[in-house]
C-alpha cells in the first residue's frame, strides 16, 4: 500500500517569520500562515472559516523566508504534515502539528498589481 503526506496550500502570512537555528546550526523559519474555507451558514450565507497553520522552514528556503516573506502577504507552499510529541515547560506532554515546506512562492498582492498597472 502507498501513503502519502503532501499538503498544497494558499493562503495569507499572519506574521513576520521567525528566524532561529537548530542545535547543529541549520537555520530554521517559522511563519504563520491562514487559508479560509468558504461555507454556507445556516441561512444560506457565505461565511469564511479562518484555518491556521505554522510553516517551518529549513536550510536555504529558511535564509531566503526570513528575509523575503512579511506579514500579510500571500503565498503558495507545499510540503509535509509533522506532529512534533514534547513536554512543555510545566513537564505536560504536548503536541504540535506543523506543516514542514519544501517549496514557497511569493505571490503577487492585489495592492502590489494595482501600482504595476497604473506605473
Amino acid at each position: 500500500m502507498f501513503n502519502v503526506n503532501r499538503v498544497t496550500l494558499l493562503g495569507h502570512v499572519t506574521h513576520d517569520p521567525e528566524a532561529k537555528a537548530t542545535k547543529t546550526g541549520v537555520a530554521l523559519t517559522t511563519i504563520g500562515f491562514a487559508t479560509n474555507h468558504r461555507a454556507k451558514d445556516a441561512k444560506g450565507a457565505y461565511v469564511d472559516e479562518p484555518e491556521y497553520h505554522r510553516l517551518v522552514c529549513f536550510g536555504q528556503l529558511a535564509e531566503v523566508s526570513a528575509k523575503s516573506v512579511k506579514k500579510g502577504e500571500p503565498l503558495y507552499v507545499e510540503g509535509r504534515i509533522h506532529t512534533s510529541h514534547f513536554k512543555n515547560k510545566e513537564g505536560k506532554e504536548t503536541n504540535t502539528t506543523e506543516i514542514i515546506v519544501d517549496k514557497l512562492i511569493l505571490l503577487k498582492s492585489k495592492r502590489e498589481m494595482k501600482s504595476e498597472e497604473g506605473a
